[in-house]
């Protein structure tokens, strides 16, 4: 505390109490040291302000890191539940696609070969009658 700082407490004492303390007065020294005292404290108490708060951001930056690996965990399970049952439908429609085609392909197998029964017998007997009409008019 400066001289001059020690002068207007000692004006305002004397103005708030009718009481002369001078500067250079013991009581001012006890103002001096009370005034002391109080940094001290106010000082150490700053200090364990600071470090409880360090501390609960660096827990809150624990629970942080802690919850995103929990969110990351549970968010790579839902993924993979997703792909798996996406998996599932497609196989599912697969299967259910190749049945119809396949029905559809033995459908149209029978069909041809019924095309071609029909087209080998027309084949045979226009071939036979031929030779029968050839025959007559040749012999």
């Amino acid at each position: 505390m400066d001289l001059d700082e020690i002068k207007r407490l000692a004006a305002e004492v004397s103005v708030q109490h009718g009481i002369r303390v001078d500067p250079d007065d013991p009581i001012m020294a006890v103002v001096t040291l009370n005034r002391l005292v109080i940094e001290e404290a106010l000082g150490r108490a700053t200090d364990l302000i600071e470090k409880a708060t360090q501390e609960f951001n660096r827990a809150a930056e624990r629970v942080q890191i802690r919850a995103g690996a929990v969110v990351a965990g549970e968010l790579r399970d839902s993924v993979a539940a997703i792909r798996a049952e996406m998996q599932k439908d497609i196989d599912s429609a697969r299967i259910k696609a190749v049945e119809p085609v396949d029905e559809m392909h033995r459908t149209q197998s029978r069909s041809n070969r019924w095309r071609w029964i029909v087209a080998g017998l027309l084949a045979g007997t226009t071939l036979f009658l031929a030779g029968l009409l050839g025959g007559m008019l040749f012999a």
